[in-house]
């Protein structure tokens, strides 16, 4: 069943008091995302001012000042990480698979946000640059390098940011039209637009980051109240936990076990493991909407814990969306039986089922928080690359597009209308964009191990870089084909019969076998990629010794650290272990968290003493983990330029 239906049966009881809500709320973001956003940005360019003794209306603009705090940069993300599909996926997949259901996101973004948050955070901050494919100028050489930076730009925009933008405005017409008996998608985006591109076009950066705030706070009560009204329908935590047991008993020990149940039809060890890997590969060594919060931070250790504060955020945000649905499974048992398209009701039953009128409408104002939070991200990030990353490389002598300066702020505004633009295409002519996304996130995943290899190893070069790029997407087509106009092309995998069977025993062992392509084609890209880095000469050893001195690089760059060392002695080199030491801390973070969701897991369905254990390890781990993230920040001298400054 297509997002459209969903939606149909959940505004189906809109109220008029409901509709106020939502109007209420767009209205309250329109005023956020300007006046508190121009304060903001004032306050921040006031501060830069003085330090640097003069303006740059591009950070301003872009990079809120660069005076962001973590915490506000990590609620943003989080907010922004969820879309229009989220409610009817992951409460999808709850009413199918019970209490494991933090098992679905806990291996996707736990390990990989900490590693990003412990490894590469401070790394990319004290770089200095305005956005991702700005590090291929620091790290490769030669004219080549604004091929790099114009690919990686309009290929974030055109496979990435245009198909998001357009689920979420897809997204909004879903929310939107039907609470207020709209069917066209013209009329829809003609009330909900200009209030998202005034506040951003206006706003930037800065309004992006606080309407996001609020938008989260909104999605945190709609989604608090759902698991109020849950609860206190089946008489508290121990009294669902008997309603499920009663409505399905041959199922109840799986439904409401702690950790994934081998042989699951959806969700088995196997799934969460392949899951744990293939996201996580890469994770930190190349940002884009990420980046643009890490730059603008005020500090190194409020960009190491900006990644934190959004795992912390969309970890709540998902277990307060995901619990609710044990009381759905509880009334309606047949759930737990049902097909991908019938599950993804549940979120739309879920609504309906608890929320009486009004409270029902801050859950509506909840589905657009979700959607405008994603939406304005990619636009205010689109512009910037644009302008950064393409603008300037095609056109680097032009007055206009000087840095720091309120032409290139303007042209930013321009080109965020043409990816706005992209997005309502993808919008009006689209239903469903959810399978374009997963076969997206297989191709490019593939490619993701060259990310850490250009920061931890010194030999990599263009030729890498263009290896997993290109070859990435090709290796994954190749093992598992694609479809093209409606026809299936079978790939090297689909045509063993093995494969195929192993597919067709169940959904879990469908999913295992995709995650499994995804893996061996990044087995076989990384393959690849190491092969070229080997056959084709490394960059340049000034280019690459000009790169360690600024970034100070983990991993395997000893012959550059010697270089270095003997061209300046007093060069203060990373220390070594650092890699293993982040590892280390990002390992216990990643736990830390995990022992955290657990905790509120087992706590909903009324098991204490079990609930107690998780907790008393997750604040065991987490005094560990604040000693490991002191200890990192100061072997990566976080906020020690800023120090010397001011002591200067």
């Amino acid at each position: 069943m297509s997002i459209q239906m969903h939606a149909c049966q959940v505004l189906g009881y809109a109220t008029a008091i409901d509709q106020l809500l939502v109007v209420l709320y767009l209205f309250a973001t329109l005023v956020i995302g300007l006046l508190a956003s121009r304060r903001f940005r004032s306050t921040a360019c006031a501060e830069q001012d003085a330090a640097a003794g003069g303006a740059n209306s591009e950070d301003a603009y872009f990079l809120a000042g660069r005076r962001v705090p973590g915490w506000m940069n990590g609620v943003s993300f989080a907010a922004t990480a969820l879309n229009a599909d989220v409610g009817p996926t992951y409460c999808g997949f709850a009413v199918v698979v019970g209490l494991p259901i933090a098992f679905f996101y806990l291996p996707r973004f736990a390990l990989g946000w900490m590693i990003a948050a412990l490894l590469f955070a401070v790394r990319w901050r004290q770089l200095q640059i305005r956005t991702g494919p700005e590090f291929y100028s620091l790290r490769f050489s030669g004219r080549r390098t604004r091929f790099i930076r114009v690919y990686s730009a309009l290929f974030a925009v055109a496979v990435n940011m245009a198909p998001w933008i357009g689920a979420g405005l897809l997204g909004v017409h879903k929310v939107f039209g039907p609470a207020f008996g709209i069917e066209d998608k013209a009329t829809t985006l003609s009330i909900i637009l200009p209030i998202l591109i005034v506040y951003v076009w206006i706003g930037g950066f800065a309004g992006v980051v606080l309407t996001d705030v609020m938008q989260s706070l909104v999605m945190l009560i709609a989604s608090a109240m759902l698991v109020v009204a849950v609860l206190w329908e089946h008489g508290g935590p121990s009294g669902l936990a008997l309603a499920i047991e009663a409505a399905r008993p041959a199922d109840a020990a799986d439904i409401l076990s702690t950790w994934p149940v081998w042989g699951h039809r959806v969700l088995g060890p196997a799934v969460v493991l392949a899951w744990l890997i293939v996201p996580t590969v890469g994770r930190g060594g190349a940002v884009d909407l990420e980046g643009q919060r890490l730059f603008s931070c005020r500090s190194d250790r409020d960009a190491a814990r900006m990644n934190i504060w959004g795992t912390l955020g969309l970890f709540t945000m998902l277990l307060l969306l995901t619990l609710p649905t044990l009381g759905l499974l509880a009334k309606q048992p047949w759930l737990y039986d049902a097909r991908p398209g019938r599950r993804e009701e549940a979120y739309s039953m879920l609504l309906g089922e608890y929320l009486p009128s009004g409270f029902f409408g801050i859950a509506l104002a909840a589905l657009l928080a979700s959607v405008m939070s994603t939406i304005s991200s990619h636009l205010s990030y689109g512009a910037q690359t644009l302008v950064n990353d393409v603008a300037r490389q095609l056109i680097p002598d032009s007055r206009l597009l000087s840095p720091g300066s309120r032409g290139a702020v303007w042209v930013g505004r321009v080109l965020m209308l043409a990816v706005l633009g992209a997005g309502v295409t993808v919008a009006y002519y689209s239903e469903s964009l959810i399978g374009i996304a997963i076969v997206l996130a297989g191709m490019y995943g593939a490619t993701a191990s060259v990310y850490w290899g250009q920061w931890w190893w010194w030999r990599v070069n263009f030729w890498s870089w263009l290896t997993a790029m290109v070859g990435g997407p090709c290796i994954y087509v190749l093992l598992g084909g694609i479809s093209v106009f409606g026809h299936r092309m079978p790939g090297l995998l689909s045509s063993l019969t093995s494969w195929e069977e192993t597919r067709a025993t169940s959904e879990s062992a469908a999913q295992g076998m995709d995650m499994l392509q995804a893996a061996l084609s990044m087995a076989l890209t990384c393959t690849a990629w190491v092969v070229a880095t080997l056959i084709t000469r490394p960059e340049p050893m000034p280019k690459l010794v000009a790169f360690y001195q600024q970034a100070k690089p983990m991993g395997f760059w000893n012959p550059v650290r010697e270089r270095c060392l003997r061209e300046n002695p007093q060069f203060r080199a990373p220390p070594r272990g650092i890699l293993l030491r982040g590892m280390l801390a990002a390992a216990v973070g990643a736990l830390t968290l995990i022992a955290g969701v657990l905790t509120a897991s087992v706590w909903f369905v009324g098991r204490w003493a079990e609930g107690f254990l998780y907790m008393a390890t997750a604040v065991a781990m987490a005094v560990w983990f604040s000693k490991l993230f002191d200890r990192q920040m100061q072997l990566l001298e976080a906020d020690q330029q800023t120090l010397e400054s001011r002591r200067t």
